[in-house]
């Protein structure tokens, strides 16, 4: 997953990215994170969810929450921006792995993306698009093995994701 949200405790309050989550917890990703058995709040636009640390490993921690959630509701666009990156990344993944992708894979991507309904493009969807893009970039450039083979392609997702907020820039607020 490629979203973010804010998380606040008793200790702090700052933005997470959230890696994983599910009816009863997520897998967040932050450099301050509060210890083990905190209580914390995750916030995104006006979902929120409460919950306890269970588990911290260096900047992940996962969080139990009290009550459970509707996954798809937290995500940008619902669940259509999240096909839209489970589409995309079966079709860059054959790259990563050696080889270009198969055509298989191009011909379910697009009929994936015919299936998705159209609408007109929000700045919101554009911004969460370049989150999405940042947050994938930030997190390849972690393994040194791909900023070794990649770093120009890295460089091409921070050009995509600076001319996608530069659109949506200029679109009407809706």
């Amino acid at each position: 997953m490629f979203i973010t949200a804010s998380l606040s405790s008793a200790a702090t309050t700052g933005s997470v990215r959230v890696r994983d989550l599910s009816v009863a917890g997520a897998l967040l990703e932050s450099d301050d994170l509060p210890a083990v058995g905190m209580r914390v709040k995750l916030r995104r636009g006006d979902l929120s969810a409460t919950g306890k640390i269970v588990r911290l490993d260096g900047k992940l921690a996962g969080v139990q929450f009290e009550r459970l959630i509707n996954p798809i509701d937290w995500l940008p666009n619902k669940a259509q921006s999240q096909l839209m990156v489970d589409t995309a990344f079966q079709t860059i993944k054959p790259l990563f792995e050696g080889g270009p992708p198969k055509e298989s894979t191009r011909v379910n991507a697009r009929a994936e993306a015919r299936a998705l309904p159209s609408s007109q493009t929000s700045r919101d969807e554009l911004e969460g698009i370049a989150d999405m893009l940042d947050a994938l970039a930030d997190q390849m450039s972690e393994d040194p093995a791909i900023i070794a083979s990649y770093l120009d392609k890295l460089q091409v997702l921070d050009v995509a994701s600076q001319k996608l907020r530069k659109v949506g820039r200029s679109l009407p607020i809706l």
